[in-house]
């Protein structure tokens, strides 16, 4: 049977492939295989797809809405329900290094079991005799990640310091990253300072036991430090996953200096916009000396007073001057908010962002301060008219990849555009905007979701059909693993014959019509 949209995988993303009937589907990418009822119309299969791309994006809470009008419409859903228990628990389903395995981390920590969970036992039954055995596998899975992260909750001590960094690449070849952060880590315990530190926490541990602790220490650290020297390792599937939970617990608690990245090799815009109001640049300390200099500033910082006087200095340094302060504040944060305004209107999006992250930390209610970070953070200098800024993040979607290798790298880039209306700085701007600017927020959101949905689906296709033949040619004629072209060439290329600057980077290649930049939309 035929398809005009296919369904996504909820596990990877990956398009299906469907069986003739249409009433079972595999995934070529994690091998997940999927059984229905009936078939789905194409209608419900968009539904679905913009729900798995919010999930993925870890919106849990915009997923959880899509899910909710989707079961609404079609109460014998079992997808819908199914997405709506891994929404209440937060389930990212990332491959873990060693095994290349899909398997699934929690973002939220319930008290009461996924196997009592009533959206579950609704996709138990409304879902076909073989999809529940495979509910049932997955649910038993991440019962038993949450009973475990509950008990290291209870049973592990907390830590001072978190190192999140990538420690091999793909080849299996340890990275720059992995040395810089056991250099950081002998001078941070040297120190007395309790340090996560992957290649030695989890040293013989079970694989089962890894996202306990990570989740243990991540939640109980007071300082995170990002260590990246290729900016490929900073999306890589654990990296990412580390830092942006982190990156929601800034802000869901309102931390301010709890976090700063040390990086060399790439420029600062690289970072996670959080990240890069600070730093610690390795290029200037040729002779190294850095991890010494680190670990005394952050002994100073978690052991130079104890909480009580801490507290006792800032309640009377506040009884003494408070109306003083009040006034200065309000100063300070028009100040930030006009430097940031410049910034962005310069393009400098990096200084923006440095600005806006300093004026969140003056107040965290302010909507002009979430809108110029999350502008920042998707590198567009303002919201414009209707959805010109969504246009603009659009406009860099990739729908089209001349090999494999070239394939996946643009889906990660289109991850990296898509996962911006995800962030805390969008749901904070649209929590503290009114009127046109909320609207414009909604619709862009929207927008992006739908031509990203569409150019990832094209894309997945297309990387289906270039391994297919990458497979079938012999091995001295198959193309070079970095597809071919490399991105200086094409700039260069591009900047010669006077191209605009929003066609560098992109394959010279012929390339098949692109899909519709709004797909028909469905009763969502």
């Amino acid at each position: 049977m035929r398809k005009n949209y296919r369904l996504h995988c909820e596990t990877c993303g990956g398009s299906l492939d469907y069986a003739a009937d249409g009433r079972s589907a595999v995934c070529p990418y994690c091998g997940n295989e999927y059984h229905f009822r009936e078939s789905r119309g194409d209608a419900l299969v968009l539904s679905l797809n913009r729900a798995h791309a919010l999930r993925q994006n870890n919106d849990f809470d915009g997923a959880a809405t899509e899910y909710k009008l989707v079961a609404e419409s079609d109460p014998q859903c079992a997808e819908a329900w199914w997405g709506l228990a891994l929404c209440t628990y937060g389930v990212e389903y990332i491959e873990d290094p060693r095994t290349h395995r899909r398997v699934p981390v929690c973002r939220r920590t319930v008290k009461k079991s996924i196997l009592e969970d009533e959206n579950y036992l609704n996709a138990l039954r409304t879902a076909a005799e073989e999809q529940c055995e495979a509910y049932r596998t997955r649910a038993a899975a991440i019962d038993a990640l949450q009973n475990g992260i509950k008990r290291r909750l209870e049973e592990e001590e907390d830590y001072d310091v978190f190192l999140c960094f990538r420690a091999e690449d793909d080849a299996g070849t340890p990275t720059r990253e992995r040395a810089v952060a056991l250099e950081l880590y002998g001078a941070l315990s040297s120190r007395g300072i309790r340090t996560f530190c992957s290649e030695v926490t989890l040293r013989g541990r079970l694989g089962e036991d890894y996202e306990p602790l990570i989740y243990k220490a991540l939640y109980s650290c007071r300082v995170f430090i990002l260590i990246a020297m290729r900016e490929e390792n900073i999306g890589s599937a654990w990296v990412r996953s580390e830092w942006s939970r982190f990156r929601d617990r800034v802000y869901e608690e309102r931390l301010t200096g709890a976090c700063f990245a040390v990086f060399d090799g790439i420029s600062p815009a690289s970072l996670p916009s959080f990240l890069r109001a600070q730093g610690v640049d390795l290029s200037k300390y040729p002779q190294g000396g850095y991890a010494e200099e680190i670990a005394d500033s952050l002994a100073r910082k978690l052991g130079k007073v104890t909480e009580e006087a801490a507290l006792s200095s800032a309640a009377g340094a506040g009884a003494e001057g408070a109306e003083e302060s009040g006034g200065q504040a309000a100063g300070a944060l028009a100040a930030l908010l006009a430097e940031g305004k410049r910034a962005l209107r310069a393009g400098d999006f990096v200084c923006a962002a440095a600005a806006f992250s300093r004026a969140i930390e003056e107040d965290a209610e302010s909507a002009d301060a979430w809108l110029g970070a999350f502008l920042a953070d998707i590198e567009v200098c303002g919201l414009g008219r209707g959805t010109a800024f969504a246009r603009t993040v659009c406009d860099r979607l990739y729908s089209y990849g001349a090999t494999a290798a070239e394939c996946r790298e643009r889906l990660a880039r289109n991850e990296r555009q898509t996962a911006a209306v995800s962030s805390p700085y969008y749901k904070n701007a649209l929590r503290l905007a009114h009127g046109r600017v909320m609207d414009q927020l909604v619709a862009g959101k929207q927008q992006i979701m739908d031509e990203s949905a569409a150019c990832n689906a094209a894309l997945r296709d297309c990387l289906r059909r270039c391994e297919r033949e990458e497979a079938a040619r012999p091995e001295n004629t198959r193309p070079p693993q970095n597809g071919g072209v490399s991105a200086g060439t094409v700039a260069g290329t591009a900047a010669a014959a006077g191209l605009f600057g929003w066609m560098l980077g992109r394959s010279r290649r012929p390339r098949p019509p692109r899909p519709p930049r709004r797909p028909p939309r469905g009763r969502w």
